[in-house]
């Protein structure tokens, strides 16, 4: 009976496994089918990209490229930049033990996959999840795609997929010899060096076949990280990746244990070859400038994305050496050549700029230990119409110097931070010019004015006039969500603290990493635009010519900061500032509508000073770069006699109209004193979008206008109809996607600015001018969409600080009146009591009884102040009294 029920029970256990199987089966099928139906469209595009782009693909595309090319604003070359440090060897030529230790280290399987290395994959996979460890799961085939052909370092399902399918076309159209030569001459090694024979040269001051083994297995270690394995930085870290190198080297035969254990021991060997290319830009300022924001651009046409606001010190480190990462390999990219440059730059007006601030500057000839002129001057000029860049001096001379400061000197900006941190957010709190305010201790540790003492009641206006640190500080400490922070997150300052996110004492100036002129500049021209902000450059464009696209167009794409009425609030207060105030040295005797703030550090070490009129703004910059010197009174005042000479230059060369700064018609100017009226705040759409997108478009349909529309990607650009239509398939998907997911809120703001610059850069690809032109249209509504949804939130955003104001003002006054009775009702028994008094003083003719009279009348005054009401007396000589009413 027993051995039945076991057999029964195991019978029924058996029934049970292929149901359990069946539905694991299915529930695999099902997820492999939602995932295909969400993203099967976008793979096989994306497999027929890679199948498209492989096509093209030929062995000039890895040889060195034509040399970068930088233009003037009229088209006039500045610098053909040479080509970098790269040195092309054939692959006969390399030295054998760099071409076995690579394959030994990055890729054992090299010689049997074929692009693609499943089996290494599923060994990274493992490695993550089992030994919580990455390994890398690319063939050097896929480095080679991934650096050279897509330069696209994002982490992404649809890029990994492109470059596998680009992979394994590579591996069919070339050899394993070929492919390893491609990327032995173009893997990067740091410091501007392409290729192992360039490394070699740079590293070594040796040629690549001549290297002992121990500094073969130091460049072999490299491309890993050219960062973090950086010989130069980090010999130490360097030394271990070396040492390990040279164990793989053992244990694949490539050495004996014994030249192991000897080379080990050895030092690095660095012999630094510091060469000088052609393509030096360190002796023009505006040149400089050019190459770095080129460089920015090519790292987020890569995928970088910039970022200003980090959680903490951590996060901020991490994305700093991401960054240096990113920045040396789109520099040496940039460098190596195949680029067109077009820049906003005018060589007359960057060279006249620089000759009136070095007159400015001649009779400080004081030199540093290191020989460098003190003190020294950084200098940024933006055009407020584009923001762009007109002018940037970096230095007082180049000989010998080639830091420039408007780029990379960070310091102190002292009150010039008092506008953007607590003056114009006050102003959008509804704060008004002439609002009164109480200059008064605060602060732990005590702010401290530049006076000694405290003023008491004063006004905003007369308050920013005199720089009163303490009012500011108040200000800004009001704002207990630290939105002042978050505005210069939006204005792009790199080097913000995340501690300071709430910290008060950034509206006196106390940045922890100070600032550049670069970005103060732009920030002050804001004010010009009504709030918004727009990235300050000198590129129009970068072309590349290998691969026949745009990698960036400048679009001067503008951003929502500060409102319009605290915009322009905060220009007229800063008008007072140049009339009445600490910056008269500064006013410009050819033009009257000036506006700017000056700004020191406690020690001196540093002077800023920036100011506007509504064509351009100026931020000066004078001090010590160490901090060992402070300025004395002369020196002090080289910032605002720097933007004298140069405002006055520019009035003149720009032609600018004797007109003050625009006004919102919202506010009212009467004398000193502004008003807002927001019931008529209509912003028309114009005001909302104002941007240079039917510009573009303008241009481009002149440029085309004789070419067949229909025709020219087959003529001009050999594309067959279907590669044609891929491509306009790809941005018209980007755009259905785009619009499936609607902004519903201010935080989707920024990402979907990058959603729309990414339909951009794949409608650059687009060939066909009348689809192109179409899609440009459908681009241009959306951008005009998103900027309309930003205004309505930032309206929403104003209405709610409104009514908070309004709210909080009715519980003050209410607050003030409950004060003012209790005060009433706590005098009216004294003067009552005091009436008697008086009478009591007539009726017996004392002697002190006009004493007791005026006793009363102070009292009756007091009681007047708080708001209470009592009548006047007349009492005769016998103490009897008649009222009168009161008419104060």
């Amino acid at each position: 009976m027993r051995k039945k029920k076991m057999e029964h029970k195991l019978i029924k256990k058996r029934k049970k496994w292929p149901w359990i199987l069946l539905t694991l089966v299915l529930l695999i099928v099902l997820s492999v089918g939602a995932f295909w139906w969400k993203y099967g469209y976008e793979i096989k595009n994306t497999i027929a990209d890679g199948y498209s782009y492989s096509q093209g693909l030929k062995k000039s595309d890895f040889h060195p490229r034509n040399s970068t090319v930088i233009y003037d604003r009229n088209g006039k070359v500045i610098k053909k930049l040479a080509q970098s440090s790269s040195d092309y060897t054939p692959i006969n030529q390399i030295n054998t033990k760099i071409r076995k230790g690579l394959v030994d280290v990055e890729d054992q399987r090299f010689y049997i996959h074929h692009g693609v290395d499943l089996y290494a994959i599923m060994r990274s996979v493992g490695s993550t999840l089992l030994h919580r460890r990455t390994e890398g799961g690319s063939t050097l085939t896929q480095q080679l795609v991934k650096n050279v052909i897509l330069q696209d370092q994002s982490q992404n399902l649809t890029r990994k997929l492109k470059e596998m399918v680009i992979a394994q076309q590579l591996e069919k159209k070339f050899t394993k010899s070929q492919i390893l030569e491609f990327y032995i001459n173009n893997v990067y090694m740091g410091h501007g060096s392409y290729g192992f024979s360039a490394a070699s040269d740079y590293y070594f001051s040796e040629n690549q076949n001549d290297l002992s083994i121990d500094k073969i297995a130091l460049l072999v270690g490299i491309p890993n990280n050219p960062v973090y394995y950086d010989p130069v930085q980090y010999p130490e870290r360097t030394k271990k990746r070396r040492n390990m190198i040279l164990y793989i080297f053992n244990q694949r035969g490539l050495i004996s244990k014994k030249t192991y254990q000897a080379a080990r021991e050895k030092p690095l060997g660095l012999k630094l070859n510091e060469k000088k290319y052609d393509n030096d830009v360190s002796n023009n300022y505006a040149l400089s400038y050019a190459v770095y924001g080129a460089t920015e651009e090519l790292m987020r046409s890569s995928g970088f994305t910039m970022r200003y606001d980090f959680k903490d010190a951590n996060d901020r480190q991490a994305y700093d050496t991401k960054y240096q990462q990113e920045y040396e390999r789109a520099h040496g990219q940039l460098m190596d050549g195949g680029y067109t440059i077009q820049t906003t730059i005018d060589m007359n007006v960057q060279n006249k700029v620089e000759d009136l601030i070095k007159q400015v500057y001649a009779p400080y000839t004081g030199r540093t230990a290191n020989g460098k002129l003190t003190p020294q001057v950084s200098s940024t000029v933006v055009d407020n119409k584009t923001g762009d860049v007109i002018a940037v001096v970096g230095g007082r001379t180049t000989d010998g110097d080639q830091f420039n400061r408007t780029i990379n000197g960070y310091h102190q900006p002292g009150s010039t931070a008092k506008p953007i941190v607590a003056y114009a957010p006050a102003f959008e709190r509804g704060y008004l010019p002439q609002s009164t305010v109480i200059d008064s201790a605060v602060g732990n540790p005590v702010v401290h004015n530049w006076y000694s003492g405290y003023t008491g009641s004063t006004t905003v206006r007369h308050a920013l006039e005199n720089s009163i640190n303490t009012i500011a500080y108040k200000l800004a400490a009001q704002d207990t969500k630290g939105t002042y922070y978050d505005d210069m997150v939006k204005m792009e300052f790199a080097r913000l603290s995340p501690t300071q996110k709430l910290d008060p004492r950034l509206a006196i100036g106390s940045f922890r990493n100070g600032v550049t002129t670069t970005e103060m500049a732009s920030a002050y021209s804001s004010f010009s635009r009504g709030g918004q902000f727009i990235h300050p450059s000198n590129i129009s464009s970068i072309y590349d010519n290998d691969n026949d696209r745009y990698i960036y167009q400048n679009t001067h794409m503008k951003k929502d900061v500060y409102t319009k009425n605290a915009s322009y609030m905060m220009i007229n207060t800063m008008q007072s500032v140049i009339s009445d105030g600490l910056g008269k040295d500064a006013s410009l005797d050819n033009y009257k509508y000036t506006a700017g703030k000056t700004g020191s550090t406690d020690d001196n070490y540093d002077s800023y000073f920036v100011g506007m009129t509504p064509d351009f703004t100026i931020a000066n910059w004078t001090g010590d770069d160490k901090k060992e010197d402070s300025l004395n009174a002369s020196e002090r005042l080289l910032a605002m006699k720097a933007f004298k000479s140069v405002g006055e230059y520019l009035v003149d060369e720009m032609k600018q109209k004797d007109v003050d700064f625009k006004k919102p018609s919202t506010v009212t100017v009467s004398g000193s004193n502004l008003s807002v009226n927001t019931k008529a705040e209509k912003p028309s759409i114009q005001d909302i979008i104002d941007n240079d997108f039917s510009k573009y478009n303008t241009n481009q349909a002149d440029k085309n206008e004789n070419r067949l529309y229909n025709l020219d990607y087959r003529i001009i650009y050999h594309l067959t109809k279907k590669e044609e239509f891929k491509r306009e398939g790809k941005v018209q998907k980007a755009i259905d996607k785009y619009n499936d997911n609607p902004i519903i809120k201010e935080s989707q703001y920024n990402k979907k600015l990058d959603e729309l610059q990414k339909i951009r850069y794949l409608n650059s690809n687009v060939k066909r001018q009348s689809a192109k032109n179409d899609f440009n249209k459908q681009i241009l509504q959306l951008q005009k969409d998103l900027n309309l949804s930003q205004a309505m939130f930032q309206a929403a955003k104003d209405n709610k600080k409104v009514a908070q104001f309004e709210s909080e003002k009715e519980a003050i006054e209410e607050q003030r009146e409950k004060k003012r009775q209790n005060m009433v009702d706590k005098l009216m028994p004294q003067y009552n009591s005091q009436l008697q008094k008086v009478k009591d003083a007539y009726k017996n003719n004392d002697s002190d009884k006009e004493d007791q009279k005026q006793k009363l009348i102070d009292i009756m005054n007091e009681i007047r102040s708080y708001g209470g009401n009592v009548p006047d007396l007349k009492i005769d000589s016998n103490g009897n009294s008649s009222s009168a009413s009161n008419t104060d």
